[in-house]
């Protein structure tokens, strides 16, 4: 952590005014943003796997009252932005954020969304992780004084801990849909992963070859369908996005190596569904012990389990619950 928490804190009381002026009145260095969700467009140094620099982009949401700080979203496996944002009504984990005192940042990582996209072969965990490290520099500069929160999901949740493990601008790291155990978790039932160039949603954007998405109507695998609301699978359905080859031996390796979690030195808290296919078959008295020994070097670690929510714990009904956890613990790690 950059600063003692107490003088964060502080500062972020003296400021939260300002910043929510900021966001919905006057141009910043990275984007005019005149209206409470509005784009953030960040252009970030890289260096690695061929890829020079990126151009991130991101949605932002003003806080309301008193403001706790930023909370950074970082999407999973094809998704963007919209995992935590599906609009059109349904449940919103950026907006309800926002409503709980959190300056809202919900990214659209790299190959995904209004972001660079690379060729297939780049994208790729170590260009996840740095591009985001830089991000949260930019957000740091753009905000400072304000504790900065790592919110992750699926496999946002590796780059997110590939950052927190080392950058000195995150104060706290959220881990949803992913966990560590000790035994081998089953994949049966994964959606087949497609190309994007051919599927009836994203066929028609102009991707770069070899990117890659889910078969069609296959979404319904990251839910427990008794409690999520079709409205919400079908919206996840018609905004997707992509994944490639090459970032998938980064989750993989993470989930059995545990380099990134090993050096983490933030709080921690992990949130996984009950019918989370990932949890399947754990042994549910070994899974908070799992998460610590993860994050053994983290000051603190908490572990929750969600009942009758499935992978996608910000796009079930139960939603609202999911992210008032979040907050409150946030809010709990950041004073």
């Amino acid at each position: 952590m950059k600063e003692l928490r107490f003088r964060r804190w502080k500062a972020a009381v003296a400021i939260g005014a300002a910043v929510i002026g900021a966001i919905t009145t006057a141009p910043s260095a990275a984007s005019a943003v005149e209206r409470q969700h509005g784009d953030l467009d960040v252009r970030v140094e890289v260096g690695v796997d061929g890829v020079g620099s990126v151009d991130l982009h991101a949605e932002r949401y003003a806080p309301t009252g008193r403001v706790r700080g930023v909370q950074v979203l970082v999407p999973g496996t094809t998704y963007d932005h919209h995992y935590f944002d599906l609009g059109g009504g349904v449940v919103s984990q950026a907006r309800q954020a926002a409503r709980d005192g959190w300056l809202v940042i919900a990214l659209d990582r790299v190959g995904t969304g209004g972001s660079s996209k690379p060729p297939a072969a780049s994208v790729t965990t170590a260009v996840q992780v740095a591009s985001l490290d830089h991000f949260v520099d930019e957000v740091d500069r753009l905000y400072r004084g304000l504790p900065i929160v790592l919110v992750g999901h699926s496999y946002g949740s590796v780059v997110a801990e590939g950052v927190a493990a080392v950058s000195d601008k995150v104060d706290a790291l959220v881990v949803t849909g992913f966990l560590y155990r000790r035994t081998a978790p089953s994949f049966e039932g994964f959606p087949e992963l497609t190309p994007a160039a051919t599927d009836p949603v994203l066929g028609g954007k102009g991707l770069p070859a070899d990117y890659l998405t889910t078969a069609p109507n296959s979404r319904e695998f990251f839910y427990h369908l008794p409690n999520a609301n079709p409205a919400t699978v079908a919206a996840d359905e018609r905004t997707k996005s992509t994944t490639t080859a090459a970032e998938v031996p980064g989750f993989a390796q993470e989930f059995t190596g545990q380099a990134f979690a090993k050096a983490v030195r933030v709080p921690v808290l992990v949130v996984v569904g009950e019918r989370e296919y990932l949890y399947q078959g754990n042994d549910p008295a070994a899974f908070e012990p799992d998460q610590r020994s993860a994050f053994a070097a983290a000051p603190s670690v908490r572990a929750e389990v969600v009942p009758n929510a499935g992978h996608d714990l910000a796009l079930h009904r139960d939603a609202p619950f999911t992210t008032a956890l979040i907050d409150r613990w946030a809010s709990s790690a950041v004073a």
